[in-house]
């Protein structure tokens, strides 16, 4: 070697040892500044089900979520947090598993870095791709408990330690991806996929000698398969059994397909894709070593897999953009765009097709059509245009990120065989998803904000606190299950959940349909329930006999009981903000004497500024109409004798609709109802 290209080789020597640690050191310092406004889990049932079971794991050593066995095969994420549970500290147990998963995803870009000097590129283009790795939005991942932030640089890792194999099948190398990739399968069951891929690549590459050259590596990944085979699929997937039952058309997988690629090429930072689609297409059709090869053909069938779950998932009924499923891949972009560029920047055609394909693309689908409603839920990209759109408009927003592209799509163009074209592309790449992850920061951050005021109170315990043994959530009709599993999360004294008619479960362990007697009480399929009862009054108000209000957050509220509590008043359609439903009901149950008699007096409101609104009430011999104007206020009395429940219904042919889409009436405050 001469002094020239020595001397080049000391100085790449010397900045990767700077600059990636440097890389690492940074991500994990902004990713741990991000959790700090992160101060709520808000990713339901999931952050839930992995807290509960590190919880679990921590006080009692069995996986349980509410003392109900859970049959959960991701379980990586649970036994890395639960030692940070025995401090007896949601709040300390949390913050700890956030800053677990800030260093968890800033890793990643060792494996990133690693492969890209595997497969023959520079130590510039090395460093460009570990820092894009960790620029991506979906990092904010890393604010959140959940299987992810493991299992990210364990796929990277799982993915550079099977090139690495399939390259030169060392005993090492093999038993390394071996490890690596069963670790990601078993953080996320999703990256079984990974194994899968590694078997194809291996036939593809060795063909016939495929069996004798990987015989250790396949005996050892068909072991989990026989077993998984032996005791049932079901039983193996547990909670993700229903996977086994999905059933969609391959148009409408196709369709989902597409759009997942069009969304991850924003995801990227975009200038690289044309580029990165060149150079994996050549490291696949010509590649220049077995390394190479080895690359293509893993990540062609890895990807496929990934396409696979994500709009298999899309199509049973999600209907959005799976970039939780999909975001592994983006890290793998930088690499196949250094596979173009040592390649001399080859097919410019192809490039300039490649990039104004692109913006034809971007221009004719906005995104806003994707950032609408749920539709944003699994990606932190369109957080970041969700973002956007807010502070700009709709319009205006979709139109920035339609010129971002038109801008980035030109310079991919530009920079070809420039000089430094190559640093140029990766610093654009890294600038674009360095905006897209301040901006998924920016939403996030507000949204916890909110969730935080609006679902808890100051005391995020305080039903711990207040409850003086174990508590029952009774779920009410038209609840939505995210304001209960926010308090589940950080009080463990509610350790049993009852649905009343009509509700929604919080999740998939250990809900019982519960009834209420005509004597008031709450009974299920083991008896009537006793003991403190936590009310979710988002939809309804409840009213206790042989139990004493203790607390309240947000729509819940906790009652202290000694023995069995008793329905009094039941308000059902009455929303926790006071508006009434434009259909519903107040059922009246009898004392110990078995009859209901007294008067039941509704306050009445209707603001300003709204449309006369008509009631319509309906109970046995009774048949009242009541028109309330703007402004009105006026109190409505019923007068009450029946043996047993008392049912009252009224409705409202005048409906009105609240921003968060619910149906209303009138306002109404809780209904009063005297016993004589």
């Amino acid at each position: 070697m001469d002094r020239p290209t020595l001397a080049h080789a000391r100085v790449g020597a010397i900045s990767a040892r700077v600059g990636l640690p440097a890389i690492v050191l940074t991500s994990f310092l902004l990713r741990l500044v991000a959790a700090v406004a992160h101060s709520t889990p808000l990713y339901f049932p999931d952050e839930y089900i992995y807290g509960g079971l590190a919880r679990s794991l921590a006080t009692s050593g069995r996986l349980a979520i509410r003392g109900t066995a859970a049959h959960f095969p991701a379980l990586l994420e649970p036994l890395l947090a639960s030692p940070f549970w025995l401090f007896g500290d949601p709040v300390l147990a949390y913050r700890l598993t956030q800053g677990l998963n800030a260093l968890a995803m800033s890793l990643a870009a060792i494996p990133v870095y690693l492969l890209a000097r595997r497969l023959g590129l520079g130590s510039g283009l090395a460093l460009g791709s570990a820092a894009l790795a960790v620029a991506c939005p979906d990092l904010l991942y890393a604010s959140f408990v959940m299987a992810d932030p493991i299992a990210y640089p364990l796929v990277l890792g799982g993915i550079y330690a099977a090139v690495c194999a399939l390259e030169r099948p060392t005993r090492r190398a093999q038993l390394a991806f071996v490890a690596l990739g069963g670790l990601a399968a078993f953080a996320r069951l999703q990256y079984v996929v990974l194994p899968a891929a590694f078997v194809v690549a291996a036939f593809v590459i060795e063909r016939r000698r495929a069996l004798r050259v990987h015989r250790l590596p396949l005996a050892l990944l068909a072991l989990p398969v026989v077993a998984a085979l032996a005791v049932g699929p079901s039983r193996v997937l547990g909670y993700y059994s229903g996977i086994a039952h999905l059933h969609v058309g391959a148009g409408s997988i196709l369709h989902w397909a597409a759009v997942d690629a069009m969304l991850l090429a924003y995801s990227s930072g975009w200038i690289l894709v044309p580029g990165a689609l060149i150079g994996f297409v050549l490291a696949f059709a010509r590649p220049r070593s077995r390394a190479e090869q080895a690359f293509a053909v893993l990540v062609a069938v890895y990807t496929a897999g990934l396409f696979a779950e994500a709009a298999l998932y899309a199509s049973s009924g999600s209907t959005r953009f799976q970039e939780r499923y999909l975001f592994t891949l983006l890290p793998l972009v930088a690499p196949a765009f250094g596979l173009y560029v040592v390649r001399g920047w080859p097919r410019r055609l192809a490039l300039v097709a490649l990039a104004a394909a692109m913006v034809v693309l971007s221009a004719r689908i906005p995104l806003s059509g994707f950032t609408a409603a749920d539709n944003k839920q699994d990606s932190p990209f369109l957080f970041a245009v969700f973002r956007l759109e807010g502070l700009l408009g709709v319009g205006s927003g979709a139109l920035a990120v339609a010129l971002a592209a038109l801008v980035l799509s030109l310079a991919a163009v530009a920079v070809a065989r420039r000089k430094q074209g190559a640093a140029v592309a990766l610093g654009l790449a890294v600038v674009a998803a360095g905006a897209a992850s301040a901006g998924a920061f920016a939403f996030d951050a507000h949204n916890a904000r909110n969730v935080r005021s609006s679902h808890l109170p100051p005391d995020l315990r305080w039903i711990d606190h207040a409850a003086t043994g174990p508590v029952t959530l009774v779920q009410t009709a038209g609840a939505p299950r995210g304001r209960a599993l926010e308090q589940l999360f950080w009080n463990s004294s509610v350790t049993r959940i009852a649905l009343l008619k009509g509700a929604v479960p919080t999740d998939a362990f250990g809900a019982e349909t519960v009834r209420i007697a005509r004597d008031g009480r709450l009974v299920g399929p083991r008896g009537a329930i006793r003991g403190s009862l936590l009310v979710e009054e988002f939809g309804a108000r409840v009213e206790l006999s042989s139990a004493t209000r203790a607390a309240a957050g947000s729509s819940l509220v906790l009652w202290r009981s000694p023995g069995t509590p008793r329905v009094s008043v039941l308000a059902s359609g009455l929303y926790f903000d006071g508006w009434l439903a434009r259909t519903g009901s107040f059922t009246v149950w009898p004392d110990a004497s078995g009859v209901a008699r007294g008067t039941l007096s509704l306050v009445l409101r209707l603001p300003a500024g709204t449309e006369r609104t008509p009631l319509h009430f309906r109970a046995p011999g009774l048949d009242r109409r009541v028109s309330m104007s703007p402004g009105e206020r006026r109190v409505v009395r019923f007068h009450v004798v029946a043996h047993g429940p008392w049912r009252l219904v009224f409705r409202t042919t005048q409906t009105g609709f609240l921003g968060d889409g619910r149906a209303i009436s009138v306002q109404a405050a809780a209904p009063r109802f005297v016993r004589r």
